[in-house]
């Protein structure tokens, strides 16, 4: 019984790699050399004072989470993340039931174009947009709950963002 365990346990192993799995990064194919990864403060074009600062410091967090690429200073990069904020749109997502002129919920989305250079050669390896969505309700404070929304925006973006880098999607 011991041997027929062993020798199940050995054929599985023999035939895993046919099967198409593979142990280790999923980076995709043309990023292969790339394994430190360069993140400076974002552009801003929105409204919004302050936020490129908290966008690139939600994205190294993410990268240095995910572990894929180091993050590491320009000059020892392999290659740049550049990237800019473009939009921060805020609007009615509902209205109160008696007043359709009054809001009772906002959507806010956040646009984020990037683009991945080598260093070295200054070429384009990798250019997108990425989008976050996210609600908050007009409460008491307008000023605050527009400021927790923001901060989910960001980390959404973070997310999607550090994706489409590591894994090409």
């Amino acid at each position: 019984m011991r041997i027929l365990a062993v020798l199940l346990a050995i054929f599985t192993l023999a035939t895993l790699p046919g099967c198409g799995y593979r142990l280790g990064s999923a980076k995709p194919a043309i990023l292969a050399n790339v394994t430190k990864i360069a993140i400076p403060t974002f552009k801003n074009k929105t409204y919004i004072p302050n936020i490129e600062v908290l966008m690139a410091d939600a994205t190294i967090k993410q990268f240095q989470q995910d572990g894929t690429y180091e993050i590491v200073p320009d000059d020892r990069a392999d290659a740049i993340l550049t990237c800019t904020l473009n939009d921060a749109v805020r609007r009615q997502a509902r209205a109160v039931l008696s007043n359709v002129l009054a809001t009772r919920q906002f959507s806010l989305r956040i646009t984020v174009e990037y683009e991945l250079t080598d260093r070295v050669t200054g070429v384009k390896i990798l250019s997108g947009l990425v989008n976050a969505d996210t609600l908050f309700y007009n409460d008491a404070d307008l000023q605050i709950d527009e400021q927790q929304a923001i901060v989910n925006a960001i980390q959404e973006v973070a997310v999607k963002l550090t994706g489409e880098i590591t894994e090409g999607f």
